[in-house]
């Protein structure tokens, strides 16, 4: 008789240790909170601040921008090509 009036003890002490357990968590948790939110707004920022970054690397790397500047700094296209030597056909047709 003695086993479980002691099985039934020790049940109602893991209970109550178990809900003191979530209460302290549950504190913890609930003053993080604030510093989550700010860590959040942080990353928004930081994202938005990226995709502007990379939009401008990629107007900056554009074809048409780097022939602009090109063409402020005096280089011109090349019209005309030569050739040292003049390379034979692959396949001549008999």
């Amino acid at each position: 008789m003695k086993k479980p009036i002691t099985l039934i003890i020790l049940l109602l002490l893991i209970v109550l240790v178990l809900s003191v357990v979530r209460t302290v968590v549950s504190n913890g948790m609930s003053t993080s909170g604030s510093m989550l939110s700010r860590v959040s707004e942080e990353l928004d920022y930081y994202k938005t601040e990226n995709a502007s970054l990379k939009e401008m690397v990629y107007l900056k790397a554009s074809l048409t921008n780097i022939s602009s500047e090109a063409a402020k700094l005096g280089f011109v296209d090349q019209k005309t090509s030569f050739a040292i030597s003049s390379s034979l056909p692959i396949a001549v047709k008999q």
